[in-house]
């Protein structure tokens, strides 16, 4: 990749496009949020051809290849090709297809890969939603070379007819034609879901599609509990979906839905099942591991010691995916399933497929690796070949591979504002006092998306009050400078109740108490990430008894009073402070307070300065975050200093 393509700053202003560009070759069309699906409109085509055996090759070579889609910062998008050698490593990516600024915006697009018109070379399609509510059905047909025509669209609907977000799309050859078709699962939001079928046609556009498998409310399925992958598991010469459930908490299952010669979907049937497993540690993909023309299911699952193992499960005699066996295993530390992108195929041509993967390294740069197939049926260590360097940079947040599936996305993280300070000699001097210590700063952080807050707790002299500060002086605040912990809140000229702040974006604001600032935060339906400040020590752990009482009892007893009606959390960087917290907090019956914290997802080499730096220095790390982190069964709390540039980098993804 060229210096052109390099990492830039966010792009400021652009919209997405209400209707695509019509000399582009993309018609005007969008995302729906209709309550129900319709048949869309689609061009005539030809008949269909034979189709190869061989996965997503793009250059005709024999072996399979694998694609990316990358979202440059300035607003341009580009595929790349990374074609495989015959050892089964990657030359470096090439551009396979690109577009200028405005034309596409990639969270907006659910993309698959496969030979969707049969001449044996693969080709890329794509759902794509609009602002107004349509949605359309791309494809960029592989040229042989690497390289990708422009897009055309063969179906679209107009508003209300499809929802964008309920579609789960997933490409194979599901009517044994020779060409790859998409099935996608949609959502129908009220507990009844649907599998539709698009099938593939001569000139790789697609039909306008049938309803191929229903399922109710009573089935006690939910998408989000659901991980899909495609593949001939049973050696029919149709492509079957295979489903990884999460039916209840800590138990995984398999099942197959075998494909029929309409392009349908058979009853699942329930196979290999576990009690162990956690459903947001696993990726799932699949391939014919052991060369014997039947597909396997494969899943990557993370442990939490830190060793990761993928494992492979094929169809027994009864249709159930059992016969569980391990691919591969790799010690605490090789790698971290959250840093991976995943694409099985036959990358060395050998009949056996690998699996490839773009790996992104903590320093931001990538990797291509392959887990190449032995005699024996298991993968071999990771053969490293192409890696990005300082002059060819790739953020790994703003890339995607593009496999036979679309995965689910994780839920929405529940987002936690913080108000950043900071860093370096003389901080105090640049501090424009953004912290949330107060209703404005609560309002704020809500209407930039946050459900909830990370704010500070202090105490004023001999901990007679508890209230909410982030400095340990009076810097920022009207009147003589002071420490916080020498101070009476109410008493004397120099108290610290009335002080106003002076400087930054919420001059006029005051200093309140921590039961105010807990009422404050419940009347705006906000939970509380409270840190107890270091510089309490002195008076919680080593005051006299009767003050040292009251004081724990000003930390404690806000809590006590509002923990039944609003979600609120307390912890300390302090590991003196620590334990006694931790055992105060227990014997008030408040457990629950210490419990499952906010995760901090702000790349640490990248402070807070003033003025406020752009936000785009974090996106490789959230995304890594949510990789790890995120879940599409719980909305994990995060916590940023960006808050409104982190909500709105996660339209798209997540769900």
């Amino acid at each position: 990749m060229c210096a052109l393509f390099g990492l830039q700053g966010p792009a400021t202003g652009a919209q997405r496009p209400a209707t695509a560009t019509a000399a582009a070759g993309w018609p005007a069309v969008s995302s729906a949020s209709g309550a129900h699906v319709e048949s869309g409109t689609r061009a005539d085509t030809a008949s269909a051809t034979s189709n190869s055996v061989v996965r997503h090759d793009y250059n005709g070579d024999g072996r399979s290849d694998f694609a990316s889609w990358y979202d440059y910062a300035e607003g341009q998008d580009a595929i790349h090709t990374f074609t495989a050698r015959a050892d089964g490593g990657f030359a470096p990516p090439a551009v396979g297809w690109k577009t200028p600024k405005g034309n596409f915006w990639a969270e907006y697009m659910k993309r698959v890969t496969g030979d969707f018109n049969g001449d044996g070379i693969g080709d890329i399609a794509a759902f794509y939603g609009y602002d107004d509510g349509r949605v359309s059905l791309l494809t960029w047909l592989g040229t042989g070379k690497g390289t990708f025509a422009d897009p055309f669209s063969s179906w679209s609907v107009t508003p209300g007819n499809w929802t964008f977000d309920a579609i789960n799309a997933q490409a194979g050859d599901f009517d044994g034609d020779g060409r790859d078709d998409i099935a996608a699962w949609y959502d129908y939001r009220n507990g009844d879901d649907k599998l539709f079928t698009f099938l593939a046609e001569a000139d790789g556009g697609f039909a306008s599609p049938f309803s191929s498998f229903a399922r109710t409310n009573a089935d006690g399925w939910q998408v989000e509990r659901m991980k899909f992958t495609t593949g001939d598991f049973d050696g029919d010469g149709r492509d079957d979906l295979a489903v990884l459930d999460s039916y209840t908490a800590g138990t995984v299952r398999l099942m197959a839905f075998s494909g029929t010669a309409e392009g349908g979907f058979s009853d699942p049937v329930s196979g290999w099942q576990a009690g162990g497993w956690q459903f947001d540690r696993v990726s799932v993909l699949s391939g014919d591991f052991d060369g014997n023309g039947r597909d396997e299911v494969a899943t990557w699952y993370d442990y939490a010691d830190e060793h990761d193992a993928l494992f492979s499960f094929s169809l027994d005699t009864d249709g159930k995916f059992a016969n569980q066996r391990q691919l591969l295993n790799m010690k605490a530390g090789d790698y971290d399933r959250a840093r991976m992108y995943l694409v099985s195929g036959d990358y060395n041509g050998d009949g056996r497929d690998d699996v490839g993967a773009l790996y992104g390294y903590s320093d931001g740069l990538v990797a291509a690796l392959t887990f190449t197939g032995t005699s024996d049926a298991t993968l071999r260590d990771a053969l490293h070949s192409w890696k990005s360097t300082a002059d060819d940079y790739w953020t790994f947040a703003r890339v995607a591979t593009i496999g036979p599936y679309n995965s689910s996305l994780p839920a929405c993280p529940a987002v936690f504002g913080h108000g950043g300070y900071p860093t370096g000699d003389d901080a105090w001097a640049r501090d424009q006092v953004r912290q949330p210590n107060h209703p404005t700063g609560l309002a704020q952080q809500k209407s930039w998306g946050a459900a909830g807050v990370e704010a500070d707790l202090r105490l004023t002299r001999d901990g007679t009050k508890a209230v909410m500060w982030h400095n340990n002086t009076t810097r920022g605040l009207s009147g003589t400078k002071s420490d916080i912990a020498a101070m009476w809140w109410a008493t004397g000229a120099d108290q610290l109740k009335g002080r106003t702040i002076v400087t930054g974006p919420y001059k006029g604001e005051t200093v309140y108490t921590f039961r105010e600032w807990l009422d404050s935060a419940q009347s705006q339906q906000m939970a509380a990430f409270v840190e107890l400040k270091k510089e309490t020590e002195p008076v919680l752990l080593r005051g006299e008894a009767s003050v040292r009482e009251a004081a724990w009892n000003e930390v404690i007893a806000p809590i006590k009073e509002s923990a039944a009606r609003q979600k609120i959390q307390i912890y300390t960087q302090s590991d003196e402070l620590r334990p006694e917290l931790e055992k105060r907090v227990k014997a008030a019956g408040l457990g629950a307070a210490l419990d499952s914290y906010p995760r901090w997802i702000d790349d640490a080499d990248f402070g807070w300065e003033e003025p406020a730096p752009p936000a785009y220095k974090h996106y490789a790390n959230w995304q890594y975050k949510l990789n790890k982190y995120g879940s599409p069964v719980t909305a994990v709390p995060m916590v940023t200093s960006w808050t409104s540039d982190f909500t709105s980098w996660l339209k798209g993804k997540c769900r």
